[in-house]
């Protein structure tokens, strides 16, 4: 299958990159590390000392006619190892892009850390990212408590991180720019990785089933937590659990939240045949009240009970998709 370009979307980020650090106030450097796209890395001459330090590069801005205040931070994932989604996120960021969504991209260090949490290093970057973000807001007219982030996999986890963490500093200050905070209005976690006590470093050992099993610490469910919306292949070696139960979660807190699984579905947001990501975005944030929402779409009063008990009938008979919105 050929591979998108720009030339196919206007998906791809085309802005100049801002880069987080300095050579000299980056936390934890290592010098193994690289913040690069896998194209980038496979392109002629690219050279890993130019590439040290995480970026942000905004996309083409939306249409003037339907452009809103509302900005998407796209995180790549890829296990922590690389940075490999941009191609799979092209189209979904056109969609979202059409209707009026500003949109960034964010690419952090990898491959993992060595010596700390494998994902400390992403996590110092996310949070320095939607602080420049916030920083950067004015310029691109976005309003900076409506920035919200979506990734894939490892950039689920990161999302989650952001979207449930905020409260924990990732890094001590640096400069000015960590007066600003690094929360989150809303956030798209796609079949997030290492969530789950079975599988922190790899897939989930045990399927994320068991009494034993939990969601990792690291996740604070602090009061910054913020609406998440949920995508998630039933099939999925990173096992679905690990959005189901933090859908429970957050149902607990009160917290406005969604989850969609595809029966079936393997790893990867780009395998769903039924999932497909700028939709349920867009529903998402009009159900949010950050976009215009039409007359017919679809709210929801279920209570926390019932969609616990639709959650564990899905565990007995996963042969389903199942939809659940708070």
């Amino acid at each position: 299958m050929k591979t998108p370009s720009p030339a196919d979307f206007n998906g791809f980020p085309q802005g100049p990159k801002t880069y987080l650090w300095t050579p000299e106030n980056m936390p934890d450097p290592q010098p193994h590390q690289i913040a690069a796209t896998t194209e980038e890395v496979a392109a002629p001459g690219f050279d890993p000392d130019a590439n040290r330090i995480a970026t942000l590069q905004w996309f083409q801005p939306p249409a003037e006619a339907n452009r809103t205040d509302v900005c998407l931070v796209v995180v790549s994932g890829g296990g922590y190892g690389c940075c490999c989604d941009i191609p799979s996120f092209a189209p979904v960021v056109q969609q979202v892009l059409a209707a009026g969504v500003n949109c960034v991209n964010f690419i952090y260090r990898t491959p993992r850390a060595q010596g700390i949490p494998l994902y400390q290093t992403a996590w110092e970057d996310a949070q320095r990212a939607i602080r420049m973000v916030r920083a950067q807001a004015p310029e691109h007219g976005v309003d900076p408590d409506k920035i919200g982030v979506a990734g894939c996999s490892a950039g689920s986890h990161l999302c989650m991180l952001l979207a449930l963490s905020a409260r924990t500093p990732a890094y001590k200050p640096v400069d000015a720019l960590d007066n600003l905070p690094c929360h989150v209005a809303w956030a798209i976690p796609m079949c997030p990785a290492y969530v789950l006590t079975d599988g922190l470093l790899e897939p989930n050992a045990w399927g994320g089933r068991g009494p034993d099993i939990g969601i990792d610490p690291v996740f604070a469910f602090d009061d910054l937590s913020c609406p998440c919306c949920f995508l998630h292949g039933g099939n999925d070696q990173y096992s679905p659990y690990a959005s189901i139960k933090s859908y429970r979660r957050l149902r607990e807190m009160g917290v406005r939240t969604e989850l969609h699984l595809e029966a079936g579905a393997p790893h990867g947001f780009a395998n769903y045949t039924r999932l497909k990501p700028a939709p349920y975005i867009l529903a998402f944030l009009q159900r949010l009240g950050l976009l215009p929402a039409p007359p017919d779409l679809v709210f929801s009063d279920r209570t926390k009970d019932q969609d616990l008990a639709a959650t564990v009938a899905w565990e007995k008979d996963p042969q389903h998709d199942l939809h659940l919105i708070s």
